[in-house]
């Protein structure tokens, strides 16, 4: 089965959101740092989304060195439309987790997991929703599921 299952770290004003992905036989974890304000954001842009069948959302935890140098997601969705009926539209998202073992490691010792899931738009919605539960902690774990044989 492919999924996405989404745990949180909560703090005053910001929340760690803890990916783990199951996708193809594949799998892979990661953990971003957001404010709750852009994750709100995220959730508002997906609602437009689903709403209009029509542009994107984006979610991007990301880690840098010092420098600047060595960009790396360690949580990121993307959701764009892939099919735009507003009855039963389809939404991709693309899911990227990695875990970074130390700060200045070598890259290829960086696990890293990242692709596609599939979602009916009525589907994706219900994360949505999920996630702003999640954030305000009423609810401890959101799951989307990618296949669009499961729905």
């Amino acid at each position: 089965m492919n999924n996405l299952t989404i745990t949180a770290d909560r703090e005053d004003d910001a929340i760690g959101l803890l990916g783990s992905l199951q996708i193809d036989g594949f799998s892979g974890f990661g953990e971003g740092w957001f404010n709750n304000s852009d994750v709100l954001n995220f959730c508002e842009k997906t609602d437009a989304l689903i709403s209009n069948m029509s542009g994107t959302s984006e979610l991007i935890g990301s880690q840098r060195k010092a420098d600047g140098s060595e960009y790396l997601e360690r949580l990121a969705l993307r959701c764009y439309v892939l099919s735009s009926s507003k009855l039963n539209g389809i939404i991709g998202v693309h899911v990227t987790l990695s875990k970074y073992p130390y700060t200045d490691c070598r890259k290829e010792e960086i696990l890293k997991v990242s692709g596609e899931l599939q979602a009916r738009n009525h589907k994706l919605k219900e994360f949505s929703e999920e996630l702003k539960s999640l954030l305000q902690g009423r609810i401890k774990t959101v799951v989307l599921k990618g296949d669009l044989n499961d729905l």
